[in-house]
């Protein structure tokens, strides 16, 4: 009789201590870096997601599994199976049937395959508030696998739609199957598990409020302002917009729809439930906090490489007012000011924030303040981030090679001297500093600015000066800041020089890194063929690792084709560099020390830091246009251009352009950039060509 007991003793210690003990590791918040699968890699993930003839594949689970974004192993998973296994206690051969993996989407949103695979977004993980109602949407995913309500949705995905956005960002059911999957998930799973009833309502205000940043907290100035500097008024909105009241929306495009109808029937049936020994928290509170915090860790994480800027620094924000003196996030931020800085001078600015207008609550303030500032003022605060994390982080590279980047933007591109910046104070009169030994602005010439720049000397304030010129006030004596920024002016010259004059190629490097290239090919404006683009791009990338070999250089592939044979190590290999390749695509173009390569080092050491990024495009014009009405107006006036211009009213015609590019991950430079534009769909061998001609040129260096 007492064997069993002990048996039970250990099985007791093992579900409640070892998950409130977990270590981890990698994981760890104060240097937090992107959360890397661990163990073997799932068998069953294998079958998912390696043959399109098996009856369990999954195309949206192949997609996300082909971009790392399928996470196992983790603290997350194990508190989540834990949960399973608490719903499905009573129903062994289901828990069985059902498998749980994290993706990592910063959507607040969870998705039941047909081949019995549930995806929990870490968006979902990071919004709800408890356990509880974490355990009531699992429960609810297991009851639309359990009703057979995602028997036919992987059919549809393939055919016209881009089933990755349409997954990620809308609902996969109709309102009868979402209320259907609530009654039976609540009746069959969630009733008899240690689970209280009383978050019901609470899980649907995560629902309802999804798009919404972690939390709601007045924006502070002092993030973006000091003791040395303010910016003007209009800098700021006076108030923020009230988030609205969404109990009666129209819930078409929400990620789960019918909000209201099924919070009151949810309500109305767990009051039949029993409440005796339930709990919002059947692991420790305190593991739901630190899965919740990994989990919004990793959200920011992926709102910087996505490049949204403006979610970035606001959640990053409010994780400081619970972590203040927390590294990642101090470095996180900076990588937010630095990247807006970027688009912002290359003439983007537009695709890092959302118009404050269609905001609502307190993120409004920091997408309002983005849309007031000017390229200086971006630059200058960018590089304010950057220095103040440099001084704490001397040896760290990302950071010097982002305040040299600025200093250059400044002093360089941006043509400022070190006299357009103030030693002292915004608002300082020039009788308070009399007495000193200063020199004032004399001179306009080159060689008097050249002059005032003598270390002993300091910049007046000045009428004609705005915010921008009091923005370096702090360190604009500091003689290492002096002396990158005089670097930059008399470097720059000669730079120019050696960049026009030399060749950028391969060189003596004989490896090149490939990720998958992007292959779009539309059936109209808005909807991708997803099964063609797959397929194009599996080609493509397989004649551009052909043609490498025969070139002399050796292709290092993270493209996620040979999944058969992958393992853990090689999986987040290929996780890290497809968030590098998103990254830089995210960038369009710019130049610049990209984020995620912070986290390739390991790989560029061993491999080399020469990538190369292919995008294509095919997408047919629409069939009225102003184009052809022009050719309409044109050919009354030439009647002999008529058939020419009826033949090209008549059929339909395509655009398809084709973007190619060689980056040098360490210095964040393209060495090899071409495109190419046609009014008409090419074939695979002219794009082929085309590509296997850029690559011939670069690795030749011609």
């Amino acid at each position: 009789m007492c064997f069993p007991r002990v048996i039970r003793a250990i099985l007791w210690l093992s579900f409640w201590i070892l998950p409130a003990t977990m270590t981890f590791g990698q994981s760890s918040i104060q240097n937090f870096q992107p959360i890397e699968s661990q163990g073997e890699l799932p068998s069953y993930l294998k079958q998912c997601t390696s043959s399109v003839k098996s009856e369990l594949y999954s195309p949206f689970l192949n997609s996300m599994f082909k971009q790392g974004r399928i996470m196992y192993g983790t603290s997350m998973n194990q508190y989540i199976d834990n949960i399973a296994d608490n719903l499905l206690a009573k129903n062994p051969d289901l828990r069985q049937q059902v498998h749980f993996y994290i993706l990592d989407a910063p959507e607040v949103n969870a998705y039941s395959l047909k081949n019995g695979v549930i995806l929990i977004n870490t968006g979902l993980l990071a919004q709800v508030t408890n356990e509880a109602e974490l355990a009531f949407v699992m429960a609810h995913e297991i009851a639309h696998f359990s009703l057979h309500h995602t028997s036919n949705q992987n059919k549809e995905k393939t055919k016209s739609k881009d089933f990755v956005s349409d997954y990620l960002q809308n609902h996969q059911h109709s309102r009868e199957q979402e209320s259907e999957a609530d009654k039976v998930g609540l009746t069959q799973y969630f009733k008899d598990s240690p689970y209280s009833r009383e978050v019901i309502d609470g899980i649907f205000d995560v629902l309802l409020y999804s798009d919404l940043p972690f939390d709601q907290v007045p924006f502070a100035k002092s993030v973006v302002e000091t003791d040395f500097y303010t910016f003007p008024e209009n800098y700021f909105l006076k108030t923020v917009s009230n988030i609205s009241d969404r109990s009666s929306v129209v819930d078409t495009f929400l990620t789960h729809p019918n909000i209201s109808k099924r919070r009151a029937a949810a309500k109305a049936l767990v009051k039949t439930f029993p409440t005796d020994q339930k709990k919002t928290f059947v692991q420790s509170e305190e593991l739901f906090h630190q899965i919740q915090n990994l989990a919004r860790f990793s959200c920011v994480e992926h709102y910087l490489f996505q490049h949204q800027y403006d979610k970035a620094i606001y959640n990053i924000f409010l994780l400081q007012q619970t972590f203040p003196d927390n590294e990642y996030l101090e470095k996180a931020m900076v990588t937010a000011f630095y990247g807006a800085s970027k688009h912002k001078n290359f003439g983007a600015s537009s695709v890092i924030t959302q118009p404050y207008k269609t905001v609502e609550g307190e993120m409004q303030q920091v997408c309002y303040f983005l849309s007031k500032m000017n390229r200086l003022e971006y630059s200058l605060l960018a590089l304010r981030k950057a220095w103040t994390a440099l001084e704490k982080h001397p040896d760290d590279p990302y950071l010097q090679t982002v305040v040299k980047d600025l200093i250059g933007d400044i002093f360089v591109k941006q043509k400022k001297t070190y006299v357009d910046f103030c030693d002292y104070p915004q608002g300082t009169k020039l009788e308070d500093v009399e007495g000193e030994e200063i020199t004032q602005n004399s001179g306009n010439s080159k060689y008097d600015k050249i002059r005032q720049q003598n270390y002993n000397n300091k910049v007046l304030p000045d009428p004609k000066f705005k915010t921008a010129n009091y923005m370096l006030v702090d360190f604009h004596q500091d003689s290492l800041f002096k002396d990158l920024v005089n670097d930059a002016v008399v470097n720059s010259s000669m730079y120019e020089l050696l960049d026009n004059v030399s060749e950028k190629h391969l060189g003596d490097q004989k490896t090149l890194i490939f990720t998958n290239p992007v292959y779009q090919i539309y059936d109209n404006s808005t909807l991708i063929n997803s099964a063609r683009s797959k397929k194009y791009s599996d080609n493509l990338s397989k004649m551009m690792e052909k043609s490498t070999k025969k070139m002399g250089v050796t292709p290092i592939t993270y493209c996620g084709v040979n999944m058969k044979e992958m393992n853990t190590q090689q999986y987040n290999e290929l996780a890290k560099m497809q968030r590098l390749h998103k990254d830089i695509l995210n960038g369009g173009g710019i130049e610049m020390r990209y984020h995620t390569s912070n986290y390739v080092q390991d790989i560029l050491s061993t491999h080399g830091s020469k990538m190369c990024l292919v995008n294509v495009t095919r997408q047919p014009y629409r069939w009225f246009s102003l184009d052809k009405i022009f050719l309409i107006i044109y050919s009354t006036a030439c009647p002999y251009t008529l058939p020419f211009s009826i033949a090209n009213c008549c059929f339909m015609k395509y655009e398809t352009n084709i973007y190619f590019s060689i980056m040098d991950l360490e210095n964040g430079v393209f060495e090899s950039k071409s495109s190419y534009n046609q009014d008409s769909p090419m074939s695979r061998a002219y794009v082929n060509g085309f590509i296997y001609k850029q690559l011939e040129q670069y690795i030749k260096g011609k």
